[in-house]
């Protein structure tokens, strides 16, 4: 090591000792100055770093830190510029160190292991029955390769691999992963053609093919034209009496039909040509109101009903009133089918 670099060690290990022992003479500035001579003399022993060389530097800094640091401890001292410098010197004595590990030698006694030395533990670790006596001697035992090969056997060197794969990053090799792992290559079984079973059917049925020029508004199909009509058909049979709700609108060949029906007779309701109400046996009517009939009814409670309507109750209503031709006449529909020769 350099001569400067121990002549500073001893001066900053002096003062630091003579501030930890005297600090009332001294007070927050002398420790204020002691950090800034720390890391001076710190910065003076760099070259010795970059050379490996900084090892006993490295340890008596940061000792001469700890002494520093347990004189502002010890004194109580609060003031938290001083615990910044603390770290601040921390911090470079660390880098001090690191610069210093980075580029160690071995045989560099400062503050590392001289290879022998080394060997000498890492034999001791692997076995510590190998080393019982001298070392000398026991080089002078490993006299022939017999020897040389028994004492190397004696080493237990799956300790050492595990205790160096447990400290670093590097995965444990699998050596019975080398080479092709003998597998036996599945065959592929033969693929089956899906075929359409449905293709050979005569007949089916499904949507009519409808062409461009048929889709227009038809007057004898739509909503306006039916509730028209179904209102001229009460109007013609039965313009002032009542007439059984369920006798109007059921038609008992067509539960289909007697769908359409209570739904055209909704919109009569809706628009104030017809009017639903009951009997004196709660059974409901309809009846096209007569001409004062919206002053008469004036000021009285209107309300909504929402009927639920469903295959059961057809057939059950049929029966009840013994409903045996339609009211609403019956619609003839053409059924939507087609065979294989249409196409």
């Amino acid at each position: 090591m350099m001569p400067s670099a121990n002549v500073s060690e001893s001066q900053i290990t002096q003062k630091i000792h003579e501030i930890n022992t005297h600090y009332q003479n001294y007070g927050i500035g002398g420790l204020a100055e002691a950090y800034e001579e720390f890391k001076r003399e710190v910065a003076k022993a760099e070259a010795a770093a970059y050379k490996g060389e900084a090892g006993r530097l490295v340890l008596e800094r940061i000792k001469d830190l700890e002494n520093l640091f347990a004189t502002v401890t010890g004194n109580e001292v609060k003031e938290l510029s001083m615990f910044m410098r603390d770290s601040e010197a921390l911090k470079r004595t660390a880098e001090f160190a690191s610069i210093n590990a980075e580029n160690i030698r071995y045989g560099n006694l400062g503050g590392s292991l001289s290879s022998k030395e080394y060997t000498t533990a890492v034999k001791k670790y692997m076995n510590p029955d190998a080393l019982m006596g001298p070392q000398d001697e026991a080089d002078d035992q490993i006299a022939n390769q017999e020897q040389a090969n028994e004492a190397f056997n004696s080493f237990n060197w799956s300790r050492l691999g595990h205790w160096f794969y447990s400290r670093g990053n590097v995965a444990v090799p699998s050596y019975f992963l080398y080479g092709p792992l003998a597998t036996q290559r599945r065959r592929l079984a033969p693929r089956t053609r899906n075929v359409d079973d449905t293709l050979h059917n005569r007949d089916k049925t499904t949507a009519q093919n409808v062409s461009a020029s048929e889709v227009q508004d038809d007057p004898e199909q739509s909503t306006s034209h039916m509730v028209r009509t179904v209102y001229g058909v009460l109007n013609e049979r039965d313009h002032t009496s009542k007439v059984n709700l369920f006798r109007f609108f059921i038609n008992p060949h067509s539960f289909a039909q007697s769908v359409e029906n209570l739904f055209y007779t909704s919109f009569l309701v809706r628009d104030g040509k017809v009017i639903v109400d009951v009997d004196d046996q709660n059974v409901p009517y309809v009846k096209i109101p007569d001409e004062d009939y919206e002053d008469v009814e004036e000021g009285s409670a209107i309300s909504h009903h929402i009927a639920t309507f469903d295959y059961e109750a057809w057939k059950t209503l049929i029966r009840q009133f013994n409903i045996t031709e339609p009211y609403i006449p019956h619609r003839d529909v053409e059924e939507d089918t087609y065979s294989d020769s249409d196409g």
